[in-house]
């Protein structure tokens, strides 16, 4: 007998172009896409901040699609408000899309970070100074040891799309850590989960991406139980980790 279609709600920056062929590459086919856009075109404090005002709104729309369970699938976005400010987002928006579990990536990246074991960090982002510094105090909040962080000091949200798998790759290599237990690479507009298990087998060192993470918190949040190859070893984690 065929598995039960679930619906998963999506909350992206109106400028990304990475989460939804990300998430399709991942999702079961009995797990359907519904995707709601709220608007930035810079990664700014101010211009994310301004894109959050429509979360509420993005989420009552697709919360219509009667969805099981929602995604908000921006890093920045949920870290940009200081620790604390990712769950009240997220309870506004479950609220909103009429109470169904509602996950994001900031921490989901905290979950994911502790179940493939890494404490001591080595971050490497597309953001400016200016971002990494408050990407930075969240994971401190959270008790990790950020032993470096680096970003390509890019502001336009479709460029950061832009930037080619293998560029991440080289990026992520150079500004490593060697003492790290291992690596996050931040971003849902980064096409760096194209390259984790790759990135995994050069360093030897686990790896999570925003979107890997932010994918693996949603699946549990269905409660639907997938085991994928080929985008490093979280996604093989079992869903009840």
């Amino acid at each position: 007998m065929p598995e039960a279609r679930k619906k998963l709600g999506l909350i992206l920056p109106s400028s990304n172009t990475t989460v939804e062929p990300d998430f399709h590459r991942v999702l079961p086919e009995h797990v359907s896409l519904h995707a709601s856009r709220i608007w930035v075109v810079d990664v700014t404090h101010d211009d994310l901040e301004a894109m959050n005002s429509e979360a509420e709104m993005a989420a009552r729309y697709v919360g219509t699609a009667q969805v099981d369970a929602i995604a908000y699938a921006c890093t920045s976005g949920s870290f940009i408000g200081g620790p604390g400010y990712d769950q009240e987002l997220l309870a506004r928006i479950s609220a909103e899309g009429g109470g169904v579990p509602a996950v994001g990536t900031s921490p989901a990246m905290v979950e994911a970070l502790r179940a493939v074991g890494i404490q001591r960090i080595s971050v490497v982002t597309p953001y400016t100074d200016e971002i990494n510094e408050g990407l930075t105090t969240f994971l401190s909040a959270h008790g990790f040891d950020v032993l470096s962080m680096a970003g390509q000091q890019i502001v336009p949200n479709v460029e950061i799309g832009a930037q080619s798998p293998e560029s991440i790759m080289a990026f992520a290599k150079a500004n490593l850590d060697p003492t790290a237990d291992g690596l996050f690479l931040s971003c849902t507009n980064w096409r760096a989960m194209e390259v984790a298990e790759r990135l995994e087998r050069e360093t030897g060192k686990p790896v999570v991406t925003s979107n890997q993470a932010t994918l693996w918190a949603a699946l549990r949040a269905l409660g639907v139980a997938a085991s994928v190859d080929g985008y490093g070893r979280l996604l093989r984690l079992p869903a009840n980790v």
